[in-house]
């Protein structure tokens, strides 16, 4: 299973907090898993609507960061023949990311920063030498 990127960790991140509503903290681990609060979970896709919507808008996020237009992405959803419950999503996604400012994307790419630099130091051997003399 590939790792996780930064910016991936940071996305996910972000789209849990705007599906979800949380406030408190959460950690997204290389390996997809998250922390929040203090649950420890993998997300499920096949098995939960909320995880899909989860993941979705933070590809969507991340697209976003790359420099693909919103409007674009929702349009090209939305040109298809779709169903309402595609439609639906793709309107939820797009009003939320929309509201976004230029700030909280920026916070975006800053956690994707901080989440390079956590990924490097939990890789980091343990270099505690306690009860060494």
């Amino acid at each position: 299973m590939r790792k996780l990127t930064p910016e991936d960790q940071a996305c996910l991140e972000a789209a849990r907090r705007i599906v979800c509503g949380d406030q408190d903290d959460i950690l997204v681990f290389e390996d997809g898993s998250l922390l929040v609060h203090t649950a420890h979970f993998k997300l499920r896709p096949s098995r939960d609507a909320t995880d899909a919507l989860i993941i979705a808008t933070a590809k969507v996020m991340k697209l976003h960061l790359r420099g693909v237009d919103l409007g674009d992405l929702r349009e090209k959803l939305l040109g298809r023949d779709v169903s309402e419950d595609l439609a639906d999503f793709a309107n939820f996604v797009h009003e939320h990311l929309v509201s976004f400012s230029v700030e909280d994307w920026d916070a975006i790419r800053a956690r994707a920063g901080w989440y390079a630099e956590f990924n490097v130091e939990t890789a980091l051997p343990d270099t505690d030498k306690a009860g060494d003399s």
